[in-house]
């Protein structure tokens, strides 16, 4: 693996010199820079195209959200994309998880996270995957839920979750998954093993493996983590 290039975006010091220390320790991957404000963060993406993006939703000029948005917006496509974007947010509140999960990133981790794992997601975003925190993927499932459930009360309610691209909201509608695959999937958002799906649904390993081969090709996901991005923003599950 080449050396990562990659820029952290944290208005707490503490955590934004353990995160850039921790990271500059490993040998393929290297801290361009480091900001604590939006503005600043901006400025430094825009310049530096960084491979990884860490940012902070909370920051004290604007948002990591709209910082994420401007970045994208004020370069061509093609350069936008290439910097992927882990969100860190608090899972002690829920607005904020969804308003992070409804950004648009391409990972999402709590702020609490270790740094093994954080290291995990960097890697993994890194080489085109999705990770997200088993936290934050239960609270967006409870929320879908609550929505559905005022839909189906037919009581007003706005919705906090963005859409994902009108090509996969598609992939459900073309080819369906069954009532078992919904199944698996569910449990999958919920960071169940394919032993603990196995047991919990009186299943063997190999169909186990069977379904959730099949929903990774009907969502055209690479991983389990993008499937449960994908099933999520799609609002497959109620």
């Amino acid at each position: 693996m080449k050396n990562i290039r990659a820029a952290v975006i944290e208005d707490n010091n503490l955590t934004r010199v353990g995160i850039r220390s921790c990271l500059n320790e490993q040998k393929n991957i290297q801290v361009v820079g480091d900001a604590e404000t939006a503005a600043v963060g901006l400025k430094l993406l825009q310049d530096n195209k960084p491979d990884i993006a860490i940012v902070d939703i909370g920051l004290p000029d604007f948002d990591g959200i709209a910082l994420v948005q401007q970045f994208r917006q004020s370069m061509l496509a093609e350069a936008a994309e290439q910097t992927k974007i882990i969100m860190l947010t608090s899972y002690t509140v829920e607005q904020k998880v969804l308003a992070a999960f409804a950004a648009g990133a391409d990972s999402y981790c709590v702020k609490t996270i270790k740094f093994e794992l954080l290291l995990e997601a960097v890697y993994a975003t890194y080489e085109g995957y999705s990770w997200l925190d088993p936290v934050i993927a239960k609270i967006i499932l409870k929320h879908t839920r609550q929505l559905t459930a005022m839909a189906q009360q037919k009581v007003a309610q706005p919705i906090t979750i963005s859409a994902i691209a009108p090509e996969q909201a598609g992939i459900p509608e073309t080819e369906p998954l069954t009532n078992r695959e919904m199944q698996v999937l569910e449990l999958i958002v919920q960071g169940y093993t394919n032993q603990q799906i196995a047991k919990k649904l009186y299943l063997s390993i190999s169909s186990v493996k069977v379904y959730v081969r099949s929903i990774l090709d009907k969502l055209c996901a690479s991983d389990r983590t993008q499937a449960a991005v994908i099933a999520l923003r799609a609002g497959l599950l109620e």
